[in-house]
């Protein structure tokens, strides 16, 4: 896993001298957003967590979409996909960005909780747009559920940076 990190970290560095050299300032904007860890871990946290999304909705909506009615399939796809995204989201924000320890059973479950319901939040936000854009204006579902995920993990990183995975004063 090192090995691969090392090759991703070099390719990126790479690819903003580049930036760099045609934009310096744009450069160093990039480079600045590489060297935030947590947010460039965050940012493949959520492409994980949206590529698990994405799938599960597929799985549902195509080869079990026979099995759900038409006027639901879309909702229906969408939760399921949701509950699954977020119980694999949860770990790995937990273990892999923001590195929070628990001290007893109590706490991990008060962050636990904290964590589904600002997700019930953007969950709402994600269940609104996937009903104005696909179900009343007709436009792609895939396409849709792509996009609107995107407007979800900028919403979920300040969730969850803000109000989720707070750190106490004694830890890094």
């Amino acid at each position: 896993m090192k090995l691969i990190w090392s090759w991703i970290d070099a390719l990126a560095r790479f690819v903003i001298r580049l930036i760099g050299r045609v934009s310096p300032k744009l450069g160093g904007f990039c480079e600045k957003l590489w060297n935030n860890t947590e947010l460039v871990a965050y940012l493949f946290a959520g492409v994980a967590t949206t590529v698990v999304n994405y799938i599960v909705y597929y799985i549902v909506t195509r080869p079990f979409g026979a099995l759900i009615p038409t006027e639901l399939l879309t909702t229906v796809g969408t939760c399921i996909a949701w509950v699954i995204a977020v119980a694999f989201g949860y770990v790995v924000n937990k273990v892999f960005v923001f590195h929070t320890h628990c001290g007893n059973t109590l706490q991990l479950v008060r962050e636990f909780i904290s964590f589904v319901t600002m997700r019930l939040v953007s969950f709402g936000m994600e269940l609104a747009l996937m009903f104005v854009t696909v179900d009343l204006l007709g436009l792609n579902d895939l396409a849709m559920k792509l996009l609107i995920n995107i407007l979800v993990i900028i919403a979920n990183y300040v969730f969850s940076k803000l109000f989720i995975f707070r750190k106490s004063k004694g830890e890094n």
